[in-house]
């Protein structure tokens, strides 16, 4: 059978480099930003933020260091608001950072650099994500993509193994399934292929040291394949990531406790992708995923991120009526079995 597909290449400038963060006011300049907002969550992402302050000097427009997990509505009307001046966005941090980042892009037009510290790969994406209560809506937007990315290894040598376990297993939950959705293209396996091998070689390195530069580098370029794997779309794994995000679960986490889980479903349908997963992982792709998640320091079972049981129903609802199909159609009772296998 002769394939057929339709593929987009994004537009995004990538500068990898150890110490490249000191680039980011070059990089604002080259955009010709005079009046860039640095975009950072509390704490830790506050002090990097303030030190981009401090690089990019006249060329900043101020720190807003409010970026909350799944951009919650009042977050992000109050990043909008902040923005209004600028003429730039500089999001830096992980997925929070560049959520918000992404929301004020998409509503005021605005260049985004994104200066990423973890490994979920959303600074390659045209994805927005926006939170309202128990409801997270998502879309696509050429506006969200970040114009430039600044990669700097140094930035990730402080990552907690916690958080670089769970950040690198939500990146690999790009990969795994951009290996079965119906908008698939070669080029984007091949980035899949790549990304995976690499986290499945150094992430367990990354979470024994995390002051390896080497390994810390490698699955930077990783979470930088696996972001921009997800422009062929998204299935069952995403979907029930962003639903289950609704009720306030952690993203990365819920991401890696329910990956195994999904993968085991969907390789019944999906032969080319259990053939690539043992390619690349080493061993049969569920199994060896259940092991990773088993290796490292984080939530095993959704019932240690609160998961409420009594949610079941309403998150089986809400991914029957997404009709998802490939690799396989999904009931509401498949739903409910892989909540179940999960918790």
């Amino acid at each position: 059978m002769v394939a057929s597909f339709v593929h987009d290449i994004q537009g995004q400038r990538v500068v990898f480099a150890l110490g490249g963060v000191a680039r980011v006011a070059d990089e604002a300049a080259r955009l010709d930003l005079n009046r860039a907002l640095v975009i950072a969550t509390r704490g830790s992402g506050a002090r990097l933020g303030g030190r981009i302050v401090n690089i990019l000097g006249g060329r900043a427009a101020g720190l807003h260091a409010q970026a909350a997990l799944h951009v919650p509505k009042a977050v992000a009307e109050a990043g909008v608001a902040s923005a209004r001046g600028a003429d730039g966005l500089i999001a830096a941090g992980g997925g929070a950072a560049i959520g918000l980042a992404k929301i004020i892009a998409r509503d005021l037009g605005l260049p985004i650099i994104a200066v990423p510290t973890t490994y979920s790969g959303s600074e390659a994406t045209a994805i927005w994500g926006l939170s309202d209560g128990e409801q997270k809506f998502t879309g696509k937007d050429a506006r969200v993509l970040p114009r430039t990315i600044i990669y700097d290894p140094e930035l990730t040598l402080a990552l907690p193994a916690a958080i670089s376990a769970a950040s690198g297993m939500n990146a690999i939950a790009h990969c795994v399934e951009g290996f079965w959705v119906a908008n698939r293209t070669p080029f984007l396996m091949a980035l899949a292929s790549d990304a995976l091998l690499r986290f499945a070689t150094y992430l367990p390195r990354v979470v024994a040291d995390g002051s390896d530069r080497a390994p810390r580098a490698e699955c930077l370029v990783a979470a930088w394949l696996a972001g921009v794997v997800l422009a062929s779309g998204t299935a069952l794994q995403h979907k029930l990531a962003h639903v289950l995000g609704g009720l306030g679960l952690p993203h990365a986490e819920t991401h890696a406790i329910i990956l195994p889980h999904v993968t085991r479903f969907n390789l019944e349908a999906a032969t080319d992708a259990r053939t690539r997963l043992v390619a690349a992982l080493g061993g049969e792709g569920a199994d060896r995923l259940a092991q990773m998640l088993a290796g490292f320091p984080i939530p095993q079972r959704l019932s240690e991120v609160g998961f409420d049981r009594a949610k079941t129903d309403f998150v089986a609802q809400q991914i029957a009526a997404m009709k998802i199909l490939a690799p396989r159609e999904v009931s509401a009772e498949d739903v409910r079995t892989l909540l179940a296998a999960a918790y």
